[in-house]
C-alpha cells in the first residue's frame, strides 16, 4: 500500500489521542488517592467473568439488547487483531501479499500455521457478521423503539455507523482480492470459500464488476478502514463511549470484600474523621476510582428501569449525575489539574452542590442499590452522594430541616425518634426476657431489637411475635434491654458520619465486653451495618437476619406451622435484605411453609425489587417531588393480588421499554390479601400507603414474623432451650 499514508494517518491519530487522553488522565490524577490493587486474583475474576466474559449484559431485563452488545464486543476483540494486519500491510507490501494471498509460498512451508490463520479469519468473519447485525438492532431501538431509559444522541448513530463502516470496509477489502485479475489465478476465482464467507459473498457480488473495479474497491475499503479505526479511536475520550477504552479497568477496580451478589454500597467506605475526611466539596475530593466510573458511564439506562427515584419523578437518575458530573470535570479540566479558573487565574474549585449538581438530587437517593446492580461496569454511584451529604451535614450544616431532630434523638437517647432511653425496654415489660450481662446465661444469641421494634407500635408486635417463636423454638438468647442503642445506619446514610462512627464504637466495645458472638436482627438495615460495617470497628459477629432463623428452625422442625391462612399474599423484598445482601430464598420459604398462603410475586421481586422509598435516610425526610415512592410499590402488589384473583386484568410489564414501572401507576381498588413485609421501615411505607390510597379495607401488611407467630403451634412446655444449629448467613 503505502508506507507514507500509513505512517501519516498513525502519527497524527496517535498524537491527537495521545493529547487528549493526557487531559483526561490529568484530571483523575488531580482527585484523591486510592488503593484498589488489593487482593489481584480477585480482581482477575471479576475482570474475566464481568469484564471480559460480560456477565453483566445478558441480565434478564435486558437480555436481547445485551446480547447483541456482546455481538459487537466480540468483534471488537477480534478485530484487533486484524486491524493491526491492516496497519502492517500500509507499510509493507510483503505483508500485504502474504496476509491476502495464501497460496503463497510461506504458508505451503508452514500448513499449521495457515490453518490457524484460516480459523481466525473464520472467527473474524463470523463477528464482524454478528457486529453488523448488531448495529443494526441498535439502529432499530433507538429509532423504533425508543426505549425510556436511552436518551436521544447523535453521537450513538455516528458510532453505530463507525462501527458498520469497519465491518463493511473489511469485508469490500477482503472480498476485492478474491476478484482474479486473470482467469487462471487458482485462488482468486471469486468463488466460496469457508474460511472467510462472508468475506466470499462479497467476492462473488463484486467479481462481475471486473479486476480494476474490485481493486479500487478494496483499496478505498483498506484506507476508510484506517482512517475509521483512527477517527474512532479520538472519538470516545469525548463522549460515553469513552467506556470501551475505561470499561475494563473500571470493572478491575471495583469494590472487593463481599459477595458479588452484594452492591457496591452495602459496605460504604469509612472515612478517617482523624484526618478531616469529612465527605466531598469539590471534583477533587472524588477519588480517582469514583473518576474513572464517571468516564466509564455508557448512559445505558440501565439504572434508571427500577430507580424509585427516576420512576416517581425525582430529579435523580445516577445516569444524569454521571454525565453532569463528567462534563463540568471536561469542561474545566485546567480548573482540577492546576486550580486556573475560566478567567485564567488561580482560583477554589466551586463546591459540586450549586455548580455541577442540586442539593434535591443529592438528597433523593434511596440507596435502595439497583443502580449498583444493574450497571454492568459497576459504577458505585451510592457511596459517591453519601460522600457528598457528609459534606453538606458535617462541614456545612445543609440539610432537610426535618433531620434536625433525628440527628439530636440519636445523640440524646439513642434512637431516631427520641424517645426516651428508659422507655426502651417497655414493648417487653410483662415477658420477662433476660438481659445479657444479668448475671444469667450464656446465651447463644443477642437479640438486637432495634429502635423500630422498640418504640414504634406496630413494630413492637412484630418485637413480641419473634420472641414467641424463639421461646417456642428453645432458642438461647438474651436482649440488651434499656441498654440497646440505635445501630448508626440512617446517621451514616444521611450523612452524619461522626453521629455513625460514635454509635457504632459504642457498640462494638459494650458488645465485645460481653462475649456477644452472634446477633439476630429483625430490621435489614441493622443487619446490614452489624454484618458488614461493624468488622471495620472490631465488630466479628455472626449476623442472622430474622426470617433467615425462622426458616432454619422450620426446616429444624423446631417450630410448626399449623394454622391455616387462606389468604393470598405478595412478599416485598426490603432493599437492604435483599439486593444488599443477597438474602432472597429464605423469607419466601417461610411464607410457602404456612398452610393455606397462596403466595404471588409481583413483577419487581428478588433482584428487581422496587424500593419502599425509605432508605438512604428517607424515612426521615419528606418526599415534595413528583410521586411518592410507596404509592408506586403499594399499587403494584394491589395490582399483583387483583390479577391473582382475576387473571385477565391487564398487568403491563413492569420492564416495559417505553414506559418502565407502570404496574406502580395502577389506581384501582385492587385485590383483596397481605402485603408481606420483613422490614420495619417497609412496613411503615406501605401501610402508610395502604391508607393514602383508601385500600384498608383490602390490603393488611404484615411482617412475616407476625404470620409466622400467628401459624405457629404453641406446644405444651414450649420454651426449653437447646443449642441451635449454625444459621446460614451467606447470600443465597
Amino acid at each position: 500500500m503505502s508506507p507514507i499514508i500509513t505512517g501519516l494517518l498513525l502519527a497524527i491519530g496517535v498524537s491527537v489521542f495521545v493529547m487528549t487522553m493526557a487531559g483526561r488522565l490529568g484530571v483523575l490524577l488531580a482527585m484523591k488517592k486510592e488503593n484498589r490493587l488489593d487482593n489481584l486474583p480477585q480482581r482477575i475474576s471479576a475482570l474475566v467473568r464481568f469484564g471480559l466474559g460480560q456477565k453483566r449484559m445478558v441480565d434478564p431485563e435486558e437480555f436481547t439488547p445485551g446480547l447483541m452488545h456482546i455481538l459487537i464486543y466480540a468483534a471488537f476483540m477480534v478485530l484487533a487483531l486484524r486491524t493491526l494486519m491492516m496497519f502492517a500491510m500500509g507499510f509493507s507490501e510483503t505483508a500485504l501479499v502474504l496476509l491476502t494471498d495464501l497460496t503463497d509460498p510461506f504458508w505451503a512451508a508452514h500448513p499449521a500455521l495457515l490453518t490457524v490463520y484460516k480459523l481466525y479469519l473464520l472467527a473474524k468473519d463470523v463477528v464482524a457478521a454478528g457486529a453488523l447485525l448488531g448495529a443494526a438492532y441498535f439502529v432499530y431501538l433507538r429509532a423504533a423503539v425508543k426505549p425510556d431509559r436511552v436518551s436521544p444522541s447523535w453521537e450513538a448513530y455516528l458510532i453505530l455507523g463507525f462501527i458498520s463502516g469497519l465491518m463493511v470496509t473489511e469485508f469490500l477489502f477482503g472480498g476485492s482480492h478474491m476478484v482474479p485479475r486473470e482467469q487462471t489465478m487458482p485462488l482468486a476465482t471469486g468463488n466460496f470459500v469457508w474460511w472467510e464467507p462472508v468475506t466470499s459473498v462479497f467476492g462473488m457480488a463484486m467479481k462481475p464488476l471486473g479486476y480494476t473495479v474490485a481493486h479500487v474497491l478494496g483499496v478505498a475499503g483498506f484506507w476508510i478502514h484506517l482512517a475509521i479505526v483512527l477517527a474512532f479511536l479520538n472519538f470516545l475520550p469525548w463522549g460515553k463511549h469513552f467506556h470501551v477504552i475505561t470499561g475494563l479497568p473500571n470493572v478491575f477496580f471495583l469494590r472487593l470484600g463481599q459477595s458479588q451478589r452484594n452492591t457496591q454500597s452495602a459496605k460504604l467506605p469509612t472515612p478517617n474523621l482523624e484526618k478531616e475526611e469529612f465527605g466531598t466539596a469539590t471534583l477533587k475530593d472524588l477519588t480517582w476510582k469514583q473518576g474513572l466510573d464517571l468516564y466509564s458511564c455508557t448512559e445505558c439506562g440501565r439504572c434508571q428501569t427500577h430507580c424509585p427515584t427516576y420512576i416517581t419523578g425525582k430529579p435523580l437518575t445516577h445516569k444524569g449525575v454521571n454525565q453532569d458530573l463528567k462534563h463540568w470535570a471536561w469542561d474545566n479540566q485546567m480548573w482540577i489539574e492546576e486550580g486556573r479558573g475560566p478567567s485564567g487565574t488561580v482560583e477554589p474549585l466551586p463546591e459540586i452542590i450549586g455548580s455541577a449538581l442540586k442539593a434535591e438530587t443529592v438528597w433523593a437517593c434511596t440507596s435502595c442499590g439497583w443502580c449498583e446492580t444493574a450497571c454492568p461496569v459497576f459504577i458505585e454511584n451510592v457511596p459517591r452522594l453519601i460522600d457528598m451529604r457528609r459534606y453538606q451535614v458535617q462541614v456545612k450544616a445543609e440539610f432537610p430541616a426535618e433531620i434536625q431532630r433525628v440527628f439530636e434523638g440519636m445523640e440524646r437517647q439513642g434512637n431516631p425518634w427520641g424517645i426516651g432511653q428508659d422507655k426502651r425496654d417497655e414493648w417487653a415489660q410483662d415477658l420477662a426476657l433476660p438481659t445479657w450481662g444479668d448475671g444469667g446465661g450464656p446465651y447463644e444469641y443477642l437479640f438486637f431489637v432495634g429502635c423500630a421494634g422498640s418504640y414504634d407500635d406496630k413494630q413492637k408486635k412484630v418485637s413480641r411475635a419473634l420472641v414467641k417463636i424463639l421461646r417456642e423454638a428453645g432458642v438461647s438468647f438474651a436482649t440488651l434491654s434499656k441498654q440497646e442503642m440505635c445501630n448508626g445506619d440512617s446517621a451514616r446514610r444521611m450523612g452524619n458520619e461522626y453521629l455513625y462512627q460514635t454509635l457504632a464504637k459504642t457498640n462494638v466495645e459494650s458488645w465485645n465486653s460481653m462475649g456477644v458472638k452472634a446477633v439476630i436482627t429483625q430490621c435489614p438495615h441493622c443487619f446490614n451495618t452489624i454484618k458488614n460495617e461493624y468488622p471495620e470497628f472490631g465488630g466479628e459477629y455472626r449476623v442472622i437476619n430474622h426470617t433467615q432463623l425462622i426458616n432454619d428452625l422450620l426446616k429444624e422442625k423446631r417450630i410448626k406451622l399449623s394454622a391455616v391462612m387462606n389468604e393470598k399474599l405478595t412478599y416485598h423484598d426490603p432493599c437492604y435484605l435483599g439486593r444488599h445482601n443477597g438474602v432472597y430464598d429464605a423469607p419466601r420459604e417461610v411464607l410457602k411453609a404456612i398452610p393455606g398462603l397462596e403466595v404471588v410475586e409481583m413483577q419487581r421481586s428478588q433482584r428487581e425489587g422496587f424500593c419502599c422509598g425509605a432508605g438512604g435516610g428517607r424515612m426521615w425526610m419528606e418526599e415534595h417531588i413528583g410521586t411518592r415512592i410507596n404509592h408506586n410499590r403499594l399499587n403494584e402488589a394491589a395490582l399483583t393480588l387483583k390479577h391473582a384473583e382475576d387473571p385477565s386484568t391487564p398487568f403491563p410489564s413492569a420492564t416495559d421499554k417505553q414506559k418502565p414501572g407502570q404496574v406502580g401507576d395502577y389506581k384501582e381498588p385492587g385485590g383483596k390479601g397481605v402485603v408481606a413485609v420483613a422490614c420495619p421501615f417497609c412496613s411503615t411505607m406501605l401501610r402508610d400507603a395502604v391508607n393514602d390510597t383508601g385500600r384498608e379495607e383490602r390490603i393488611k401488611v404484615k411482617d412475616i414474623t407476625e404470620l409466622v407467630a400467628d401459624a405457629m403451634e404453641v406446644r405444651t412446655g414450649a420454651g426449653t432451650v437447646a443449642p441451635s444449629a449454625v444459621v446460614n448467613t451467606q447470600p443465597e
